[in-house]
């Protein structure tokens, strides 16, 4: 640099001298220079090079993680398309990645098909779909001319040979074709479907046989059934099977006849000669209804039209009941009609009827005809005849009168009550086989024994009682063999090694709330009303009106074992002394002395313990061991009255509470006097084994 520079430079220069020049050092910048960066961009090599290598990792990538999936089609070379997702095919496969895809399908002749299908981990899969053959269809083509005959595929109805069928479904079909005058046409067809017109060519044979007629005269109308074919002599078409013609002709009888034709035959019939038509009668008799014949064969009743050959005699009868035979005879010209009215005359016959009742009133045939003594004459024919009163049960029947024998007719009337028991059967039997009988005792009697009795206890007191109301008894006890019918698992067990169990002795070593429940479970099995109530497995009670089955009442039993008509009350079994007869019954006797303490020492029945029932003769009322054999349950609570009542219990049931049943009767263990009296009352609310006990029932509910 110059001076000259320097001074340039210097801004005091112009005024300074060198002397008086300073130079003053200047703080350094450093020079700030801006840096450009630079982005890579692929050359032109570059490009040629990576884009292959991009796109075949792509693809290495793609084949490796899709799945090979082929397409089976039925039938082949369905057209189809697969949407949703990725999809790429590769010669006969797809390759696809995991997921759902939609194809749809469609082939002409086919029912299109849209679905869904499912690729899963498997490398190679396989997918077959099928498509529906659309409906055939179906053209018949008769070679009879003019015919249309009703179609039937697989017996279904579906139009006729002049329509085109469609909507056949693919396969195999039976085709029938049916025509009134033709035989029915019958073949398998296949039907191809996929929406083809397939052709039959079919000839229907006829069903009818071709019949040459004539007639003497000719000219007459062929009739089949209600259908004109035509007028003799000709040629007809007759159809197959059973068929009924008819000849009409002006002046001539109608001619009928039935015959059997076969389609496909040809007839030529004789000559048919007609006859000339009947005269016709038109019969009438007073009063109507009477039987007719003609010439001995019967035609029907009057009023009626009779049909006969003219210019000859006919004899015709007529028959009534009640009325006199008629006969006549008859003739007619040839298609002449007349009117013939004959009036019958009654035939009487003799009746005389009585009744029992003079002032009841008779009704014959519904009409009041006065009191029943007296006879009558009425025409011989069935006549109902009713006798009524008030109070009475009408008495009806039915009599016809014989004009040649006189008749009497003897009536008795019953009261209304009378006739009620007359319908109630006199014994009844239960599900079990035990008969019962029926007792009306209709009875006023005493209970209990004088206090003079030997042998009597304090709970023997007398009391008057009445029993009112029917009822049923069985004459024997009830056995083990019906008990176990309803309780299989009791046994009535045995004594010392002697049976009790036997089928036909009683059943013993049973609570009364057993026998009680055996006779509800008789009625439930009958369908009667239960007498006992019974709630959770008790008896609670009982139904006084019920009709089902129960014990017999204690008064019942008083009466059926002891009440012996006019000889007043039985004290024992068989009479009022001791020791008991030979064969008496079953008591504690020589036979049981092993057993019990006290027995009859001179008397034997042979039966330590219990004997089938019925083993001894029966009492007066037909009632088997009432005393001996096994003492009874009855229905009554336990309780002991004070003294004679003078007030008379009418059909008394016992106390409604109580802790104790009575028992009554002796048993096979009994041999003291007490015990053996027919007033001897026991009581207990345990089973013992000499207890057991018969059923009874009401016949019908209590009055109110």
């Amino acid at each position: 640099m110059t001076e000259k520079d320097l001074k340039q430079d210097d801004p005091s220069s112009n005024n300074t001298t060198p002397s008086q020049s300073v130079i003053e050092p200047i703080a350094f910048t450093p020079h700030k220079t801006q840096v450009q960066k630079r982005h890579w961009q692929p050359t032109r090599q570059q490009w040629l090079i990576g884009t292959p290598l991009v796109f075949g990792l792509l693809v290495v990538t793609f084949l490796l993680t899709s799945r090979s999936v082929s397409i089976v089609t039925l039938p082949a070379n369905v057209q189809y398309d697969i949407s949703d997702g990725l999809h790429f095919k590769l010669a006969n496969a797809w390759l696809l990645f995991n997921g759902q895809y939609r194809i749809e399908l469609a082939h002409p002749g086919y029912h299109s098909l849209t679905t869904s299908f499912t690729v899963g981990d498997d490398a190679e899969q396989q997918f077959m779909f099928e498509l529906e053959k659309m409906p055939g269809r179906l053209a018949i083509q008769l070679h009879n001319a003019d015919v249309s005959a009703d179609v039937f595929i697989d017996d279904q109805a579906v139009g006729t040979t002049q329509t085109e069928i469609g909507q056949i479904s693919p396969g195999h079909h039976t085709l029938r074709l049916s025509h009134p005058r033709y035989l029915h046409h019958s073949q398998n067809i296949t039907i191809e479907g996929l929406d083809k017109l397939q052709t039959l060519d079919i000839t229907l044979k006829p069903a009818w046989a071709d019949v040459h007629i004539n007639t003497e005269p000719p000219g007459a109308t062929l009739s089949l059934g209600e259908t004109e074919l035509g007028t003799t002599p000709g040629n007809f078409e007759i159809l197959q099977g059973e068929q009924q013609l008819s000849l009409q002709l002006a002046g001539y009888k109608i001619w009928q006849d039935v015959f059997e034709f076969q389609a496909g035959e040809s007839l030529d019939m004789p000559v048919i000669k007609l006859q000339k038509s009947d005269g016709v009668i038109q019969l009438k008799t007073q009063p109507s209804g009477a039987s007719v014949t003609l010439n001995g064969s019967f035609l029907g009743q009057t009023p009626l039209a009779l049909s006969l050959r003219p210019n000859q005699q006919h004899t015709v009868k007529l028959f009534k009941e009640g009325y006199v035979d008629k006969q006549t005879r008859l003739s007619i010209a040839s298609g002449e009609s007349k009117d013939l009215s004959i009036v019958l005359v009654p035939a009487l016959g003799k009746i005389a009827i009585s009744s029992d009742i003079d002032d009841a009133e008779l009704y014959v045939d519904s009409r009041l005809m006065g009191r029943p003594n007296q006879t009558l004459e009425l025409p011989a024919r069935p006549h109902t005849l009713m006798v009524k009163k008030a109070g009475f049960e009408p008495f009806e029947t039915e009599i016809t009168p014989k004009p040649e024998l006189a008749q009497q007719l003897k009536i008795r009337l019953r009261t209304l009550d009378q006739a009620k028991w007359d319908k109630i059967p006199p014994s009844i039997k239960t599900i079990t086989g035990q008969q019962l009988t029926l007792f009306k005792p209709n009875a006023q009697f005493t209970m209990g024994s004088s206090r003079r009795e030997q042998g009597r206890r304090s709970n023997e007191s007398l009391k008057s009682v009445a029993l009112t109301r029917a009822f049923y008894a069985s004459p024997l006890l009830v056995t083990n063999s019906e008990f176990v019918q309803y309780e299989k698992f009791h046994s009535s067990s045995h004594v010392n090694g002697n049976s009790l169990f036997g089928n036909d002795q009683p059943v013993v070593n049973i609570t009364w709330e057993q026998a009680a429940k055996y006779c509800n479970w008789l009625s439930a099995k009958q369908k009667l009303p239960a007498f006992y109530q019974e709630a959770d497995g008790k008896i609670i009670g009982f139904n006084a009106d019920a009709t089902g089955y129960r014990l017999l009442t204690e008064t019942e039993w008083s009466w059926l074992a002891r009440v012996q008509g006019k000889d007043g009350l039985r004290k024992y079994p068989w009479g009022d002394q001791l020791p008991p007869p030979k064969n008496a019954g079953n008591y504690g006797d020589r036979s049981a002395a092993a057993l019990l303490g006290l027995v009859l020492l001179d008397y034997s029945d042979s039966y330590p313990v219990t004997s089938p029932v019925g083993s001894f003769p029966a009492n007066d009322k037909g009632l088997y061991d009432m005393g001996g054999n096994a003492a009874e349950w009855v229905h009554d609570f336990y309780s002991v009255g004070t003294g004679l009542s003078l007030k008379t219990e009418t059909d008394p049931l016992g106390p409604e509470k109580g802790d104790y049943h009575v028992i009554r009767g002796s048993s096979w263990a009994h041999g003291g006097i007490t015990e053996l009296r027919l007033a001897f009352r026991d009581y207990s609310a345990e089973k013992r084994n000499d207890v057991g006990f018969r059923v009874a029932r009401f016949v019908e509910a209590s009055k109110p």
